[in-house]
């Protein structure tokens, strides 16, 4: 599927920790039937920080082939190192993924010069189209308005940008600046109607992960104008989101929720303990009316 003209939402993939391709297919599934035309591989909640280079080429293989060409494919190829990020956006390549991106390298602070150096390395690696992963949470730093734009005027190779700042302002000036020439999707979840609303066209979303019916609702509602229907879900969306984040481990958590509406892709990634029983329970009480909206929204569709 090519990244030009893609609308919709990319769900941020859970990685399969030791589940059979019979559950990452059904997995796949869920998302498709749900109405999710895109999946973003190996990203925050996909926890492809924690992998070896290695390690991410098999899963990324593994579930590029699951996906055929239903989705969007999108592998996030991001490393603190750029030997790295070269290397498995090459691969990306290879197994036949439709974009790569890359998060901000992180741990050190970059200037605008510098960010360019390491985005036109990796335009220089792939002939896929390539795009800026900005998540200042998790990089270490943030990347304004203006350094953005000179990255880009820098690397005109580049095709577009996900904004995970959850900075609404931003996310407004990228798409008035860069909207008709580029690739731009939001991240964060509690932005998704407002994304939409100003027309953003793509959001690259965790909870769709878990519940794409509520995100692809969300989506759906803008788009018919049922700007109340929006907003309901929206609200239902921060309940999770904020849900999720409280009780235990985040990637543990979203893992555990995805267990709930029947797909089970294995524990968190090491280090990253497992859920304890009362978590568990916890989450299983306080997710049971989201769990059973998500229901209702597939009915309703």
């Amino acid at each position: 599927m090519k990244l030009e003209g893609f609308k919709g939402i990319i769900a941020a993939t859970i990685t399969p920790n030791g589940s059979s391709d019979e559950v990452v297919g059904a997995y796949l599934d869920f998302l498709y039937k749900a109405g999710v035309r895109g999946i973003f591989i190996l990203g925050t909640m996909g926890e492809g920080a924690k992998l070896s280079p290695s390690t991410r080429e098999k899963v990324a293989g593994r579930v590029v082939e699951a996906a055929g060409t239903r989705f969007l494919k999108i592998a996030h190829v991001g490393c603190s190192d750029l030997e790295s990020s070269a290397r498995l956006a090459r691969h990306a390549q290879e197994i036949g993924a439709d974009a790569v991106s890359a998060v901000a390298p992180f741990f050190y602070r970059y200037d605008a010069e510098s960010l360019a150096n390491f985005y036109s390395a990796l335009c220089t690696s792939t002939g896929l189209p390539v795009l800026v992963y900005n998540n200042p949470g998790r990089q270490g730093y943030s990347i304004g308005l203006g350094d953005l734009a000179r990255v880009f005027e820098l690397v005109p190779a580049l095709r577009g940008i996900k904004d995970s700042s959850g900075d609404p302002d931003l996310m407004l000036e990228l798409k008035c600046m860069f909207g008709s020439s580029h690739f731009v999707a939001c991240g964060g979840d509690h932005l998704l109607y407002y994304a939409f609303s100003i027309g953003v066209g793509a959001h690259v979303s965790a909870m769709a992960a878990i519940y794409p019916e509520l995100a692809v609702g969300i989506m759906n509602a803008v788009e018919r104008g049922d700007f109340a229907e929006a907003l309901r879900l929206q609200q239902a969306v921060n309940r999770a989101r904020r849900t999720l984040r409280a009780v235990g481990p985040d990637t543990a958590s979203y893992r555990f929720a995805l267990s709930l509406r029947g797909v089970d892709l294995g524990p968190p990634i090491a280090p990253t303990r497992r859920l304890r029983q009362e978590e568990m329970e916890q989450l299983s009480r306080a997710l049971g009316p989201i769990n059973k909206l998500a229901e209702d929204a597939v009915k309703r569709a």
